[in-house]
Protein backbone atom coordinates (compact mmCIF):
# COMPACT_ATOMS: atom_id res chain seq x y z
CA UNK A 1 0.00 0.00 0.00
CA UNK A 2 0.97 3.35 -0.39
CA UNK A 3 -0.42 6.52 1.31
CA UNK A 4 -1.48 5.37 4.24
CA UNK A 5 -0.29 6.69 7.55
CA UNK A 6 0.76 4.75 10.54
CA UNK A 7 0.03 5.70 13.58
CA UNK A 8 3.73 4.32 15.59
CA UNK A 9 1.92 5.94 19.43
CA UNK A 10 -0.52 8.48 20.18
CA UNK A 11 2.38 11.73 19.35
CA UNK A 12 3.88 9.64 16.01
CA UNK A 13 2.52 9.64 12.92
CA UNK A 14 4.69 8.59 9.58
CA UNK A 15 3.43 8.44 6.56
CA UNK A 16 6.10 6.05 4.31
CA UNK A 17 5.83 5.98 0.49
CA UNK A 18 5.29 2.52 0.37
CA UNK A 19 4.23 -0.44 2.99
CA UNK A 20 3.17 -4.10 2.98
CA UNK A 21 1.42 -4.89 6.03
CA UNK A 22 -1.57 -7.90 6.43
CA UNK A 23 -4.72 -6.81 8.12
CA UNK A 24 -4.88 -3.50 6.83
CA UNK A 25 -8.07 -1.67 7.32
CA UNK A 26 -9.45 1.73 7.72
CA UNK A 27 -7.69 5.39 6.62
CA UNK A 28 -4.52 4.27 9.49
CA UNK A 29 -2.50 0.98 9.88
CA UNK A 30 -2.55 0.67 14.04
CA UNK A 31 0.19 -2.54 13.78
CA UNK A 32 4.01 -2.68 12.30
CA UNK A 33 4.04 -3.51 8.57
CA UNK A 34 6.92 -6.20 7.60
CA UNK A 35 8.09 -4.11 5.03
CA UNK A 36 8.85 -0.18 4.46
CA UNK A 37 10.00 1.11 1.25
CA UNK A 38 11.12 4.77 1.33
CA UNK A 39 12.04 6.70 -1.99
CA UNK A 40 15.30 9.39 -1.22
CA UNK A 41 15.33 12.76 -2.52
CA UNK A 42 17.63 15.92 -1.27
CA UNK A 43 15.02 17.05 1.25
CA UNK A 44 14.22 14.00 3.25
CA UNK A 45 17.44 11.51 2.84
CA UNK A 46 18.69 12.77 6.37
CA UNK A 47 15.75 12.09 7.72
CA UNK A 48 14.70 8.23 5.74
CA UNK A 49 18.41 7.43 6.33
CA UNK A 50 18.62 8.13 10.23
CA UNK A 51 15.84 9.13 11.95
CA UNK A 52 12.74 6.45 10.03
CA UNK A 53 15.51 4.21 10.20
CA UNK A 54 15.74 4.28 13.68
CA UNK A 55 12.31 4.42 14.68
CA UNK A 56 11.55 1.32 11.93
CA UNK A 57 14.38 -0.85 13.95
CA UNK A 58 12.98 0.18 17.32
CA UNK A 59 9.88 -0.50 16.12
CA UNK A 60 10.35 -3.96 14.32
CA UNK A 61 9.62 -3.66 10.98
CA UNK A 62 11.53 -6.61 9.32
CA UNK A 63 12.53 -5.21 6.25
CA UNK A 64 13.64 -1.46 5.04
CA UNK A 65 14.25 -0.41 1.94
CA UNK A 66 15.77 3.04 0.95
CA UNK A 67 15.65 3.49 -2.76
CA UNK A 68 17.47 6.42 -4.43
CA UNK A 69 16.02 6.61 -7.58
CA UNK A 70 18.89 8.88 -9.18
CA UNK A 71 21.04 6.29 -8.69
CA UNK A 72 18.95 3.43 -9.49
CA UNK A 73 20.33 1.47 -6.38
CA UNK A 74 18.30 0.33 -3.51
CA UNK A 75 19.30 -0.43 -0.28
CA UNK A 76 17.95 -3.36 1.70
CA UNK A 77 18.03 -4.07 5.20
CA UNK A 78 16.69 -7.12 7.50
CA UNK A 79 15.66 -6.94 11.13
CA UNK A 80 17.74 -9.87 13.11
CA UNK A 81 17.97 -9.74 16.53
CA UNK A 82 16.78 -5.81 17.16
CA UNK A 83 19.04 -4.28 13.93
CA UNK A 84 19.19 -4.11 11.07
CA UNK A 85 21.48 -5.59 8.62
CA UNK A 86 22.12 -4.30 5.23
CA UNK A 87 21.55 -7.74 2.84
CA UNK A 88 22.81 -5.68 -0.24
CA UNK A 89 22.85 -2.92 -2.72
CA UNK A 90 20.56 -4.06 -5.57
CA UNK A 91 20.25 -2.38 -9.50
CA UNK A 92 19.10 -5.21 -11.66
CA UNK A 93 18.71 -8.22 -9.29
CA UNK A 94 15.94 -9.81 -8.13
CA UNK A 95 15.46 -10.37 -4.19
CA UNK A 96 12.74 -12.28 -2.64
CA UNK A 97 11.77 -10.99 0.79
CA UNK A 98 10.34 -13.58 3.15
CA UNK A 99 7.46 -12.04 4.66
CA UNK A 100 5.60 -14.26 7.26
CA UNK A 101 3.40 -16.83 5.37
CA UNK A 102 4.64 -15.72 2.10
CA UNK A 103 7.54 -14.69 -0.06
CA UNK A 104 7.33 -11.99 -2.45
CA UNK A 105 10.13 -11.51 -5.27
CA UNK A 106 11.30 -8.02 -6.57
CA UNK A 107 12.96 -7.35 -9.32
CA UNK A 108 14.82 -4.51 -8.95
CA UNK A 109 15.24 -3.59 -12.92
CA UNK A 110 11.69 -2.89 -12.80
CA UNK A 111 11.23 -0.29 -10.76
CA UNK A 112 13.77 2.12 -12.40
Amino acid sequence: MSEIDWCVSDDTIVCPDVIIACGISGERLLKTPALIVEIISPPTARRDELLKFELYQREGVAWYILVYPDDKKAKVYRLSEGQYKKKGDFSTEIFEFDIGPCSVPLEFSRIW
